[in-house]
């Protein structure tokens, strides 16, 4: 498999699994709530069985062939944490500078700084989504299989194999 084929099946069961965690979001499904996306899949952290995470996979499936494209775009991904962490530090360094002296009075405007990173992070965190880190268009992708990883009773972690064509 090449780079740039990793990347792109990475960036499928990326968008699937935020599908998957919406959908679990709107059933009610309880916390702590999480996954994480590889070449071959995902994994899912949540308080559900197997059989119910299957169910919920194959219908987020079927919404992103269905061309329901925004359940791949998550307000809770990592890329918005990221970004959000990005935008605070440099803004804050920005502000402080080489100076140290009178960084105490400069705090107040760093906090704001640091709010402004914040509301900034999610549209572009969920732009930086759309174009880099996920791919609605599951071009085939099917799951191959749903299993249990953790063997402790909450929460629970499943691993969702995939494959693509």
């Amino acid at each position: 498999m090449t780079i740039r084929e990793t990347i792109r099946h990475v960036q499928r069961n990326h968008a699937l699994e935020h599908a998957t965690v919406t959908s679990m979001l709107e059933e009610g499904v309880g916390g702590p709530l999480g996954g994480y996306s590889t070449p071959w899949g995902f994994f899912i952290v949540g308080d559900l069985s197997t059989e119910q995470l299957g169910r919920i996979v194959g219908d987020a499936l079927d919404s992103l062939n269905m061309g329901n494209s925004e359940m791949a775009i998550s307000p809770h991904c990592g890329t918005n944490i990221a970004v959000a962490a990005l935008f605070s530090g440099v803004l804050t360094r920005l502000i402080l500078g080489k100076e140290k002296k009178g960084r105490w009075k400069r705090l107040p405007l760093v906090v704001g700084t640091i709010f402004v990173g914040a509301l900034l992070s999610r549209p572009v965190g969920n732009a930086i989504q759309r174009r880099f880190t996920t791919l609605s268009d599951m071009d085939g992708l099917e799951v191959v299989s749903i299993q249990k990883v953790w063997p402790g009773q909450r929460p629970r972690l499943h691993r969702v194999t995939t494959r693509m064509p």
